[in-house]
C-alpha cells in the first residue's frame, strides 16, 4: 500500500477502488456526531455558569478559563444578557455551589443588604432582588459582563441590556431606584470591570 493510500485511509478518504458501501467507524463516529459551530448565547451561558458553579476558587486561572470560553464561541451580542438569565435561574432552583461561586453569593447578598433601605422604599421591586444578587455574583466572579450588560464607566452603553432597561423609564430614572444604583456603580468601577 502507497504512503499516500495509508494517509487517505486516516483521513477517511479512501481511493475510488477501495471504497465499500458501508460506512467505516471513523466515518460513523463523524457524521453522527452533529458539528455545532456556533452554539446558542444560552448554550455557552450554561457552560459558564456550570464553570462559576464548579470552580474551587476564584483567581487568575477561573478569569482565563472564562475569558477562553467566551473567545473560541465569541462574544454575541445577547451573550451577557443570556449568563445573567443562566444565573438567576440556577440560583432560583439552588444549585449546589462550590466553593468560588458560594464565596461570590455571599459578597452579593451582603451587597443587596447594604441596599436593604431601597428595597423597602421600593416594595414593587421585590421581584427583582434575586436579579441584583445575580448582578451582584457577575460583578464578583465576571466583572467585565457588566460593561457589556451596558453598565460602563462613561454610562449606559447605547443598544445594550442596560439601555433596554433604561428605555422602559421613558426618559426619567427615578432615584434611588435599582438602575440608578447600578448605573451609578457602572460609572464610579466600570474600568475596573473591564480587564
Amino acid at each position: 500500500m502507497s504512503f499516500l493510500s495509508k494517509l487517505t485511509g486516516c483521513l477517511c478518504i479512501a481511493p475510488p477502488h477501495s471504497r465499500s458501501r458501508s460506512p467505516s467507524e471513523k466515518l460513523a463516529l463523524i457524521t453522527n456526531s452533529p458539528y455545532t459551530d456556533h452554539p446558542t448565547a444560552s448554550e455557552v451561558a450554561e457552560k459558564i455558569i456550570h464553570k462559576l458553579y464548579t470552580t474551587p476558587t476564584n483567581n487568575a486561572a477561573l478569569r482565563a478559563d472564562l475569558k477562553s470560553t467566551m473567545h473560541t464561541y465569541g462574544w454575541y451580542d445577547n451573550l451577557a444578557t443570556a449568563i445573567l438569565c443562566a444565573l438567576e435561574s440556577a440560583l432560583k432552583v439552588g444549585k449546589d455551589m462550590g466553593p468560588a461561586m458560594k464565596e461570590a453569593y455571599d459578597k452579593a447578598v451582603a451587597m443587596v443588604n447594604k441596599v436593604e433601605e431601597w428595597a423597602h422604599a421600593n416594595p414593587e421591586m421585590a421581584g427583582v432582588m434575586l436579579t441584583l444578587i445575580a448582578l451582584g455574583v457577575l460583578a464578583v466572579l465576571m466583572p467585565w459582563v457588566m460593561a457589556y450588560l451596558g453598565f460602563a464607566e462613561e454610562g449606559i452603553v447605547e443598544a445594550s441590556w442596560a439601555a433596554r432597561w433604561q428605555s422602559t423609564f421613558q426618559g426619567f430614572v427615578p432615584k434611588g431606584s435599582l438602575f440608578s444604583y447600578l448605573q451609578s456603580l457602572g460609572t464610579k468601577i466600570g474600568r475596573k470591570w473591564v480587564g
